[in-house]
């Protein structure tokens, strides 16, 4: 195996402390990934919630109606881009448990793995928000400055 330089990589032993600190961070991890999957399932109720309470409170007036079901619709969405991250991380953390208590290598490169697709995933999505925080900004000094010159 190579590492970026292109010389041998040497394999990684892990100290009998790294363990241990895998085996906490291993249950951290899993503690935030299930209470990621409550918080989900309540955004996914709070979904339902809205799209029909809405909906029954609008009567005949289908704009209000309309917003309902698009506020609904939102929260499913959310939900299902907050499900992927959890999602890595829950398997970052039964992976890692099964590598620690069976001291199998492979189990721990694809926990790594997992972690590694839950981080990128947020920094995609990190970046992703920034943007719209910067193109927001933006649109408001535009709009702001030609409102200013009326």
């Amino acid at each position: 195996m190579q590492n970026n330089e292109g010389r041998e990589a040497k394999p990684i032993e892990l100290t009998a402390q790294s363990v241990i600190y895998l085996n906490e961070t291993r249950k951290w991890t899993m503690f935030f990934s299930i209470l990621g999957f409550v918080f989900l399932g309540i955004l996914i109720i709070a979904a339902i919630f809205m799209a029909t309470m809405f909906g029954a409170m609008a009567g005949d007036n289908l704009p209000f109606m309309g917003s309902g079901i698009i506020i609904g619709v939102f929260y499913l969405l959310l939900g299902a881009l907050y499900f992927f991250p959890i999602f890595y991380l829950y398997k970052f953390s039964k992976h890692s448990k099964t590598a620690i208590y069976s001291e199998d290598s492979e189990q721990l490169s694809l926990a790594f793995k997992f972690l590694k697709k839950h981080y990128k995933f947020i920094g995609i999505l990190s970046i992703i928000i920034l943007s719209f925080y910067v193109l927001a900004f933006l649109i408001m000094s535009i709009a702001g400055g030609i409102g200013a010159f009326m």
